[in-house]
């Protein structure tokens, strides 16, 4: 993620564009795994210099029942587990409640859990 080019890139346009950007909670727990594993050559500093400038979605009740919600439709869907995990389901349910899309590489788990996705 940090050092994806078309991922910076388009968060750059994003921010040329006025466009409001938010920050899951979850997501910042998967920057800091990504580091903190070392499949990353940026440093803690770097991410969470980074990441001061967004706006965070905390997981509360309202989020984490609307994620339970989106998981089982996914489920249903799917005629079974439908593999998606639930970060990705709290990130899925904070772009409903905001009617926003999640941007992301990762297009299949969001179009299973049936949120608008916009690509990088």
């Amino acid at each position: 993620m940090a050092e994806d080019a078309d991922a910076f890139s388009k968060g750059e346009k994003l921010v040329e564009d006025g466009e409001m950007q938010w920050l899951p909670t979850p997501v910042v727990a998967e920057a800091y795994y990504g580091v903190t594993t070392a499949r990353s050559d940026t440093t803690e500093q770097e991410l969470r210099n980074r990441l001061l400038g967004y706006p965070r979605i905390e997981v509360d009740e309202a989020i984490a029942r609307r994620a339970g919600e989106l998981l089982v439709e996914a489920d249903d869907r799917s005629g079974g587990n439908a593999g998606v995990g639930a970060n990705d389901g709290y990130i899925a349910a904070m772009a409903d409640v905001l009617d926003d899309a999640v941007l992301t590489d990762n297009v299949d788990d969001f179009e299973a859990l049936g949120v608008l996705v916009e690509t990088y």
